[in-house]
C-alpha cells in the first residue's frame, strides 16, 4: 500500500475493492489523524487526536469547553504536535441568552451540515459542526475526524472571530452525549441541535446547564428535550 495523492487532512490510498465477486485495485480517500498536545503557559493540559489544521481554534475551543478564555494579548504557537497558549486565562465572558431561534432556522442549520460537508462526502469519516445566528446566518463551519475536536474547533473559530457564544446556536452531526453537551454548557451556548440521537446523560447535562437540546432534526422535524421556550414557531 502507498499514498497516491494527498492534501491536508486527506490522502488517496491504493486499496483492493470487492467488485462483482473479485478483488480489484482501486483508490480510496482516507482521512488523516494527528496527535496534538495542548499546553497553557508551559503546562500540559490535554492530548488530542484529530484532523490536522486549525490548531489555534482547537486550543481556544477546548478552553471554551472548560469555561475559560485567554485574556487580550494572548498568543498561540504550533510546533509539530505541540499547541501552546500563552496568556492569562479568565472565566468565559459569555452569558447564555434567551433569544428565540425559529424552528425553520434550526432545521436549516442541520441541513447545512450535509451541504457543507465536502470532507464527509469524500471520505465518510468526518464529523461536522457549525454555528449560526437566530436569523439563520452560518458564521462558522468545521469538519474533523474527532467529534469532540469538531466541536472544539467550531467553538474556537467563534472565539477567534470575537463572536458571542451566548447568542449563537450550534449544529453538529454527532450524537449529543454528556461529554459533548458539557462543552456547550461550559461555553454558555444556548442551543445545540443534531440530526442524530441524544443520550440521557446529554439531556441531563443540558437540563442542568440551561441549554436547549434538539435531536433527530431531519425531514423538517425534530425533538426538543430541554428548554423549548427558545424555539419560535411560525
Amino acid at each position: 500500500m502507498w499514498v497516491v495523492r494527498s492534501e491536508p487532512g486527506v490522502v488517496d490510498r491504493e486499496a483492493y475493492c470487492l467488485r462483482n465477486g473479485r478483488l480489484e485495485r482501486c483508490v480510496d480517500r482516507v482521512v488523516v489523524e494527528r496527535a496534538y498536545a495542548v499546553y497553557v503557559n508551559g503546562s500540559r493540559l490535554v492530548s488530542l487526536s484529530c484532523s490536522p489544521g486549525m490548531e489555534e481554534e482547537l486550543a481556544l475551543g477546548f478552553l471554551a469547553g472548560l469555561g475559560f478564555s485567554p485574556s487580550r494579548g494572548y498568543s498561540v504557537s504550533v510546533e509539530g504536535g505541540r499547541v501552546e497558549v500563552r496568556g492569562e486565562l479568565e472565566r468565559a465572558p459569555w452569558r447564555r441568552g434567551w433569544g428565540k431561534f425559529p424552528a425553520e432556522v434550526v432545521v436549516r442549520a442541520v441541513e447545512r451540515l450535509a451541504e457543507l460537508g465536502e470532507g464527509f462526502r469524500a471520505t465518510g469519516a468526518l464529523h461536522g459542526a457549525l454555528c449560526f445566528t437566530p436569523g439563520g446566518e452560518v458564521v462558522g463551519f468545521v469538519e474533523d475526524v474527532s467529534r469532540h475536536c469538531a466541536v472544539d474547533k467550531c467553538l474556537g473559530l467563534a472565539v477567534k472571530r470575537g463572536l458571542d457564544l451566548g447568542s449563537l446556536g450550534f449544529a453538529v452531526t454527532c450524537r449529543l452525549t454528556g461529554s459533548v453537551v458539557e462543552k456547550f454548557v461550559s461555553a454558555s451556548v444556548p442551543l445545540v441541535a443534531s440530526k442524530a440521537a441524544v443520550t440521557l446523560q446529554g439531556v441531563l447535562a443540558a437540563e442542568r446547564g440551561g441549554v436547549t437540546l434538539v435531536g433527530f432534526a431531519r425531514g423538517g422535524r425534530f425533538n426538543v428535550y430541554t428548554y423549548p421556550k427558545r424555539i419560535a414557531l411560525s
